[in-house]
């Protein structure tokens, strides 16, 4: 993952590896044209910019393959309309930290922008402000989505969301107007005073550490093996899960460190040389996130209405 770069007062700019239209073309195969099925294609990129004729169709990059119902839209389109409608909701954009994750392909990507003005301390000391993660998709790996929550700034966690559901999600086909998103988000540095306010309650909710790590391994590491289906344990995970908890242990047996434990492994991704982080990452935190909104994980760290 790269890391934070900083801008005053405005949204920073798309990439431009990150700034080509996606081209649809007819899917054809050893001759064969298959009908309803389309190719989406990435134009090449030759002295500074794409190259987007037919003298350079044996040098497109394919991206995947649709249906007549997926018609992308360039990345462009959509961060001009995230740009307006931070611009329009009148939130703080001064002194903004923000970095960018490229998928290997360029046809997906995720990018935080964190806002130092909104500086939240559930905890004494444990310092937060609210940070964006935006992300998009020309080969439908993710809806084209918003998501507003905290950021931790003792761990880099960005912390997955425990009582405000902070999103805004949109079909690939469109986005939203930039004044009606502009007005929705202009209400989520309210309501992640909220979502702080349950940091202290987790704090306050002793979990042991065998807990703790029970609740892992049965609802992390614990998947089905194989045509059998048989249930298996991934000691590897139930092994690093022990070390980050360790990590935390001036949280001491609260169900505040067994919450960070969780937010720590969907943010600090790590892979093998060629994994696709961004992919990765988005795979985790999706599945750290459903975790965290069970009701068998608000119950464990006292959160349970």
């Amino acid at each position: 993952m790269s890391s934070f770069m900083n801008i005053d007062g405005e949204i920073p700019h798309l990439p431009v590896e990150l700034t080509y239209e996606p081209i649809r073309t007819p899917l054809v195969h050893d001759g064969v044209t298959f009908d309803n099925h389309f190719a989406i294609v990435q134009p090449p990129f030759i002295d500074g910019e794409f190259k987007y004729g037919e003298e350079y169709k044996e040098q497109r990059r394919p991206i995947t393959v649709s249906k007549t119902n997926h018609a992308p839209v360039g990345f462009p389109v959509m961060w001009d309309s995230i740009g307006n409608s931070l611009l329009q909701s009148g939130i703080d954009l001064s002194n903004l930290q923000y970095r960018f994750n490229i998928a290997q392909n360029n046809a997906a990507f995720s990018v935080d922008i964190i806002f130092p003005r909104y500086e939240f301390e559930p905890v004494v000391g444990d310092i937060h402000s609210m940070r964006a993660r935006i992300y998009d998709s020309h080969d439908m790996t993710f809806k084209r989505h918003i998501s507003f929550g905290l950021y931790r700034y003792w761990c880099s966690n960005g912390c997955s969301s425990v009582k405000e559901q902070l999103i805004v999600e949109s079909k690939h086909t469109t986005w939203s107007d930039p004044e009606k998103l502009g007005a929705v988000v202009a209400n989520f540095p309210a309501r992640l005073e909220a979502e702080a306010e349950s940091y202290q309650t987790m704090v306050d909710t002793k979990v042991t550490r065998e807990q703790a790590m029970e609740y892992i391994r049965h609802n992390l590491a614990t998947y089905r093996k194989g045509s059998s289906r048989k249930l298996s344990v991934n000691e590897k995970m139930v092994e690093e899960s022990a070390r980050i908890y360790n990590m935390y242990e001036n949280l001491g047996e609260t169900g505040y460190r067994l919450y960070n434990t969780l937010t720590h492994i969907a943010t600090h991704v790590e892979g093998r040389e060629n994994t696709d982080l961004v992919r990765k990452q988005a795979r985790i935190e999706q599945q750290i996130q459903a975790n965290i909104d069970t009701p068998a994980f608000k119950e464990l760290v006292g959160l349970a209405a």
